[in-house]
């Protein structure tokens, strides 16, 4: 009989120089489904982000050598890394500490001792804004491909029509193919058909200048 492979709910890296904590981390999170990684020291830490960026970041602030401030601002300074959620752990528990956490960059603070249910909603909190963000993401390049597919289309079409158009009519008229387009769409809101609209009212209005100017 073939058992499915459990699905993993997300991918996390814990930095805490205690061991006593790293145990309790992976206590609390054990069960959820995620992939949980653990290191030592900010070093680590920063080596295994960027060899295979996790999903959240739990970072101790108070470590030997590089705090979790220098880490965190470390990780936000590469383009591989500074989209990775960092929820702060520390027993500092003092405003002046949780604003130079967000300054670092950070996205939570968690003070210590935890509650195992706090670690876990805020966890699964930073775990679905990540993924909410990754769909718009491939949705925003899926659009994109569609656009710049439809105005490669409409300006192969006007060029086979009429090879005496100019490239400024042909862009003309792939705008207008590219706003024909989007009015299709289903989700289509009142304000994007408005936008559309005037879209439209444009690339006409530069066609008129064009066919005046004789191009």
């Amino acid at each position: 009989m073939d058992f499915d492979a459990p699905v993993c709910q997300g991918d996390i890296l814990l930095v805490d120089d205690l061991a006593d904590n790293i145990r309790i981390l992976v206590d609390t999170l054990s069960g959820q489904g995620y992939r949980i990684r653990a290191v030592r020291n900010g070093a680590m830490a920063l080596i295994g982000a960027k060899a295979a960026p996790p999903d959240v970041i739990l970072l101790d602030i108070r470590m030997p050598l590089m705090d979790g401030f220098e880490v965190c601002r470390q990780l936000k300074a590469d383009a591989t890394t500074r989209h990775i959620p960092v929820i702060f752990l520390s027993a500092l528990d003092e405003a002046s500490d949780r604003i130079r956490a967000f300054d670092a960059g950070g996205a939570d603070y968690i003070s210590k001792p935890f509650l195992a249910v706090e670690v876990r909603a805020r966890v699964q909190h930073h775990l679905t804004i990540r993924q909410l963000r990754r769909q718009v993401m491939a949705q925003q390049e899926r659009l994109a491909s569609v656009a710049q597919q439809t105005a490669e289309q409409a300006t192969a079409q006007a060029s086979g029509s009429d090879p005496s158009l100019s490239t400024a009519t042909r862009a003309a008229y792939a705008i207008l193919a590219y706003a024909d387009r989007l009015a299709q769409t289903p989700d289509l809101t009142p304000e994007r058909a408005l936008h559309l609209q005037n879209l439209r009212r444009q690339g006409q209005a530069i066609l008129r200048i064009f066919a005046a100017l004789g191009e």
